[in-house]
């Protein structure tokens, strides 16, 4: 089929990794998009072409959790590098077939990316199927009559939040613009990726936990935005909505919960039942996986591992990108590498900065 990346690569959702914004956008139908991915379930298929736009947005979302897995976990022994750019991508990666921590925390971040890109295109006006969030009555924007109060240079009364808390004198604000709309993009995300019905396994228990936690952590982390309002550029009156947060924070939040990620032992087997049950209170905030995880210091293609021989590694560190660490006991070899760096810098009026490139020379320390 087409590649995925080539198609929606310029419908640039704000990442940088996915390239600049393309000045012609593609026609994006179920025929340019559905039809290109051969590996869509029947029930995918069906949400596809009906929201085509939204599946390309669901899509980049995938890429953007594989960009993100790489970078939370660069100095791991598990690096997320088994996980390429291609079509089926992590949707298909051995470590999703397995019970581990990594697996729960590759499930959780695919979630939050689906959930991410699909909520940052409907904030942007790009997806027909969803708008600005619905506001609560009390936190609608100024009526008439306060605006023209406030253009007179007239204070206004405080406006109370039982979410954002009591303004004080010289932070009155109230919501506008355009919030996004996350119950949408969460509902798209469970659509396109949670198994259809009842789980009848620890391991598809586990997927859809996941998922839950990925998509409830970019709701929560979700930010507040305001527009300053008022005379000769005084910021007396806000108008605010919600919007996306920066993913590395998302990312950055699900691998701080895979490292305390909460070890399940599937009752009777790999039934479908966990002692104690996922909707307890103790777990409900927390991920889950019910196999210890291996070594991941050999290439092993069923455990989507690459091995660790070849990584650069940093020598005396004692955390997990430490020689000792990384290269699991196999030693290191010291390398000498030669690379170019800017140097002689010179400052040209008006405004201009000249640089020269100078070789320089570097060791670096890589696992055996």
């Amino acid at each position: 089929g087409t590649n995925l990346m080539s198609l929606f690569s310029s419908r640039s959702l704000g990442h940088d990794f996915l390239g600049p914004k393309a000045l012609v956008e593609p026609v994006l139908t179920p025929n340019t998009v559905c039809m290109t991915l051969p590996w869509l379930s029947r029930r995918q298929l069906g949400l596809c072409v009906r929201s085509p736009e939204a599946m390309a947005s669901a899509l980049q979302g995938v890429h953007l959790a594989i960009h993100e897995c790489q970078h939370q976990l660069q100095q791991r022994r598990w690096d997320c590098s088994d996980l390429s750019s291609g079509s089926t991508i992590l949707l298909n990666s051995p470590i999703l077939k397995r019970g581990f921590r990594e697996s729960a925390f590759a499930f959780s971040l695919l979630a939050a990316g689906v959930t991410h890109a699909v909520a940052t295109a409907c904030s942007l006006g790009e997806l027909h199927g969803c708008g600005c969030a619905r506001q609560s009555t009390e936190n609608q924007k100024l009526k008439l009559s306060q605006l023209q109060t406030l253009s007179k240079g007239k204070s206004l009364p405080p406006v109370l939040s039982s979410w954002w808390g009591e303004p004080g004198p010289q932070d009155t604000w109230e919501w506008g613009g355009c919030s996004t709309d996350f119950d949408y993009a969460q509902r798209f995300a469970r659509h396109f990726l949670d198994p259809r019905g009842k789980p009848r396994d620890a391991h598809a228990r586990m997927q859809l936990h996941s998922h839950r936690i990925g998509r409830k952590v970019v709701s929560e982390l979700r930010q507040r935005r305001c527009k300053c309002h008022g005379p000769s550029g005084s910021c007396h009156f806000q108008t605010c909505w919600l919007a996306p947060p920066d993913f590395q924070h998302v990312g950055s939040d699900l691998r701080e919960q895979m490292d305390q990620a909460i070890f399940l032992r599937p009752h009777n087997g790999n039934s479908g039942a966990f002692r104690p049950r996922l909707h307890s209170s103790r777990l409900a905030k927390h991920l889950i996986f019910y196999e210890p995880s291996p070594d991941f210091c050999e290439p092993d293609q069923s455990l989507g591992s690459s091995g660790t021989r070849g990584r650069l590694c940093i020598k005396g560190s004692m955390r997990s990108d430490g020689c000792g660490s990384l290269c699991c006991g196999r030693g290191h070899n010291v390398l000498q590498e030669m690379r170019t760096q800017r140097c002689h810098c010179r400052f040209h009026w008006c405004c201009h900065v000249q640089c020269e490139e100078c070789p320089a020379t570097e060791w670096i320390s890589v696992c055996k």
